[in-house]
């Protein structure tokens, strides 16, 4: 049995998809320690690993969130603000290997420092200075989004360079920040829904959703969805598609044929939106069995991360994506080009277009056999057995060579 620390960050997208990892692991007789913030402990605990909790951070001195190149400052920050406690806890711990987010640059770093195999865990799209570099979707706003963040910019060199000075680390590439690619890389979608798919060498290998999910109870009226179209709206934990969004979608669906399940995003007043149609069921995010309504569901609008278009083309569910960050917009323009959903960028966004699209989708079964198609490649990924058995491996070739050597 071998001793697996375990890194992620404090969000819901990020973390649910490693909970079917987590189970296979410990199944194989794997001990996992996770990592977190107190938040996310009681149901870490539910799949049988075991918790510590994060370092505490000093908010005072994060620096400005400008926009979405705004991450990697944030991630630098992190990383220069829990590295020392985290480095004494893990040496305590004495793990075989470490696991971590793609956008745990801590992770990596206690890894390269510590000289313990790691493994990438990526929850969202995956990412090479290829990818991401060389993406036309990106080349023409990439100089106007580091533009609006220099403040933040600021910030990222900063910490770099302090890393670089107390640790001896090489220096932390821009891109690093957010890939923290490792000798072996695990993404959560399957070939066919990763952008640029062509980009990416041995190391990366595309599993599929690792289910099971979440093991939450919801106080939510099934027993009320009793329409033949039921189109779920959901924007996740984080992003915030506006005020303007909503009203548009109550607008668009107000009048259709068909029952609609609206989640507001945290800090959405549901007073703000007026009067509510009989067909829209209104909950705060995280209050609803996704998984349970998508079974059930015709269309869901969402803003095209990963972790929905895994879940919509498991249930065969036809999308509109209407991306609120870069890497959305590529797998909005993925499942569009797959013939699983329809793009639209947030400032093309009405009501009318909203309608127009649904209607759309909703009369053309292709949609569902494309998504269909896309739900069937993610089961025939692999998922979290073929995950632990490149991990497993890795490990075994790793430890294997440093006895050697």
């Amino acid at each position: 049995m071998s001793r697996i620390i375990f890194m992620n960050v404090s969000a819901a997208g990020h973390i649910i998809p490693t909970f079917g990892l987590v189970t296979e692991l410990i199944n194989r007789g794997e001990e996992v320690i996770y990592y977190e913030v107190d938040r996310f402990q009681k149901e870490i605990e539910i799949f049988g690993a075991s918790f510590r909790c994060y370092p505490q951070l000093n908010p005072e001195t994060a620096p400005p969130a400008e926009n979405e190149m705004s991450l990697v400052s944030s991630l630098t920050w992190c990383a220069h603000q829990m590295l020392p406690a985290l480095l004494e806890s893990v040496r305590e711990e004495k793990p075989d290997y470490i696991i971590h987010d793609s956008l745990c640059l801590w992770g990596r770093l206690v890894a390269q420092l510590l000289n313990i195999p790691a493994v990438n865990s990526i929850a969202t799209a995956a990412f090479t200075p290829q990818s991401f570099y060389e993406c036309p979707r990106l080349r023409k706003k990439l100089p106007r989004f580091l533009k609006e963040a220099a403040g933040s910019m600021k910030h990222y060199r900063q910490h770099q360079r302090e890393l670089r000075k107390t640790y001896g680390v090489s220096p932390i590439k821009f891109i690093d920040t957010f890939t923290n690619i490792e000798p072996l890389n695990i993404c959560y979608l399957p070939p066919e829904l990763q952008p640029h798919s062509d980009k990416f060498d041995e190391r990366f290998h595309f599993v599929g959703p690792c289910n099971p999910v979440r093991a939450m109870e919801y106080d939510f009226p099934m027993e009320q969805l009793h329409s033949s179209k039921l189109i779920l709206i959901s924007f996740g934990n984080i992003h915030d598609p506006g005020l303007a969004f909503y009203q548009s979608c109550i607008q668009a669906f107000g009048s259709i044929d068909a029952q609609v399940i609206m989640l507001l995003s945290p800090g959405m007043d549901a007073a703000l939106l007026g009067d509510i149609p009989e067909n829209f069921i209104i909950r705060p995010t995280g209050t609803v069995p996704q998984l349970k309504i998508l079974e059930r569901a015709s269309l869901f609008i969402m803003h095209g991360a990963g972790g929905g278009a895994r879940e919509a083309v498991w249930y065969s569910v036809p999308m509109i994506a209407v991306p609120q960050t870069y890497e959305q917009e590529i797998i909005s323009h993925r499942i569009e080009e797959q013939g699983a959903g329809i793009m639209i960028l947030p400032e093309d966004v009405t009501a009318e277009r909203l309608r127009h699209t649904a209607e759309q989708i909703l009369g053309d079964r292709s949609f569902v056999t494309n998504s269909d198609r896309l739900g069937d490649a993610c089961r025939s990924a692999g998922g979290a057995k073929r995950a632990v058995d490149e991990i497993l491996r890795y490990v075994h070739n790793t430890s294997t060579f440093s006895k050697d050597v």
